[in-house]
This record gives structure tokens, sequence and C-alpha cells, in this order.
């Protein structure tokens, strides 16, 4: 008989940007860690708001050009009033948006498209471990940019 501990629940992750090249592939890199598992794509906000009702993701990863800044932020909006507990993190190159405009619709936190594999993996494992929502006068958690 094997005394073994259960494995760790994943992360599930849900990602949405309007490049469907960008979706597939940060869906094959957060794929391949053992803390999250992407569970949907969406290309627009309509889509992404169904999916979130649909798989109830933990995280939901936003690029704000959806098909414009406008679009994207108003989408982490309407996330965040709709699934409170959802965790957003906004992922965008650099000068689209400040964090100052990111937190104030509600993500949890802003990183650079530029930001390394592993930087994007912990900060989306770190915002989810928070447990409880930042205000937009909460400071960006380590790793964030």
């Amino acid at each position: 008989m094997t005394d073994s501990a259960p494995a760790a629940r994943r992360l599930r992750v849900l990602i949405v940007d309007a490049d469907h090249r960008v979706r597939d592939s940060l869906s094959g890199l957060l794929g391949l860690g053992e803390e999250l598992e992407v569970v949907g794509r969406a290309g627009h906000p309509a889509a992404a708001l169904e999916l979130c009702a649909d798989l109830a993701p933990d995280v939901v990863v936003v690029e704000p050009r959806l098909p414009d800044v406008a679009g994207g932020l108003a989408l982490v909006a309407e996330v965040r009033a709709r699934f409170p507990g959802t965790t957003v993190l906004v992922l965008s190159w650099p000068g689209a948006v400040t964090e100052r405009t990111a937190l104030t619709v509600g993500a949890d936190g802003l990183l650079s498209k530029s930001a390394g594999p592993n930087e994007l993996v912990d900060a989306i494992v770190s915002l989810a471990g928070a447990g409880s929502h930042r205000t937009s006068a909460e400071p960006a958690q380590g790793g964030i940019a």
C-alpha cells in the first residue's frame, strides 16, 4: 500500500487575447507547468464572459486590446463584477496600459508581455494565491510590473 499525498489542485486559467497565435502560444507555455491548467481561450469579451460562466477559471489572463484598450479594460471590470472570486491578470505591452488604470478597473495585477515565461507563471500563481483581491490603492505584488 502506497501512502502518497493527493496531487495539488492546478490553477484553472482562461486566456483572453484577440490574436489566436498569442492565445495558442500562451496556452502551450502555461500548459507545460505543473501549477497551471489552461481551461479555455477566447478572442473577444463576449466569449470570455461565457467561458468564465461555463468553466469557472481561477485566473483570467487578459490582453486589454480587444479590439482596443477600452474593450479589454471593460472586460476586466465585467469579470470583476460577475465573478468576484476570479483573479484577473492584465498582460500587455509596456506603455499600452498603466498599472494604475488596470488596478482601477479591477485587475489584480499587470504584467508586461515582454516578461519571461517563469515570470508569467510566477505572477499567475502569486496573484491567485493571494486569496483576496486588491483595491486600486494597493501596490502590485512581487514580479508584477
